[in-house]
C-alpha cells in the first residue's frame, strides 16, 4: 500500500499533466494552481500541498511543495492581488521522478529560446487569453535534453 502522502503526490502530478498529455497546448496550470485564482484561493492550495517556506520582494513567496516530481513553488502578484506567475523548481534528488519538457507541452509548437549548442534548453508557448484565464506564456528551462529544471506560466499582460 502506497503511502498517504506519496499518493497524493502521484495523484497531483497526474492531474497536473492532464491536460499537456493530449496536448493541442500546454497546460496553465501547475499543480492545481492558475492565474485566474485570487491570492486567497492561491494561499487555500498551497496549504494542501506545501509548506510556506518566505516572502520575497516584489510580492513573491516561496513554497516547498510534496510532490513526486517538484521541490518548490514561487508565486507572485501584482498591485492589484492577482497572480502574476506560477514558477516550479524540479526536485534533483535521487527519488524524483524527472519531468521531460515533452509533458509540458508539444515540442514541436514551442518557440526554443535557449541555445541548445551550450546547453541551454528553453521550450516556450504563448497562449491567447481564454474566456476564463488571461494570455499566459508557458515555459519549460533547463540544463539537461530531457527534462527541465523549472516550468512556468506567466501572465503576459504584465
Amino acid at each position: 500500500m502506497l503511502k498517504p502522502g506519496l499518493l497524493i503526490s502521484l495523484i497531483s502530478l497526474f492531474v497536473a499533466t492532464l491536460p499537456a498529455l493530449g496536448a493541442n497546448e500546454p497546460s496553465r496550470e501547475i499543480l492545481g494552481l492558475s492565474l485566474k485564482m485570487t491570492r486567497e484561493e492561491a494561499q487555500k492550495r498551497l496549504q494542501e500541498i506545501g509548506t510556506f517556506e518566505r516572502d520575497e520582494r516584489k510580492q513573491q513567496q516561496i513554497w516547498k511543495v510534496r510532490d513526486a516530481s517538484l521541490s518548490h513553488l514561487i508565486i507572485a502578484f501584482n498591485k492589484e492581488g492577482q497572480m502574476r506567475f506560477i514558477t516550479a523548481v524540479a526536485r534533483e534528488d535521487k527519488e524524483a521522478s524527472r519531468v521531460p519538457y515533452a509533458r509540458v507541452g508539444d515540442l514541436k509548437k514551442a518557440q526554443q529560446a535557449g541555445d541548445e549548442a551550450i546547453k541551454n534548453f528553453h521550450y516556450q508557448w504563448d497562449l491567447p487569453a481564454g474566456k476564463d484565464s488571461p494570455a499566459v506564456q508557458v515555459s519549460a528551462r533547463g540544463r539537461d535534453p530531457k527534462f527541465l529544471t523549472t516550468w512556468s506560466v506567466k501572465r503576459l499582460s504584465d
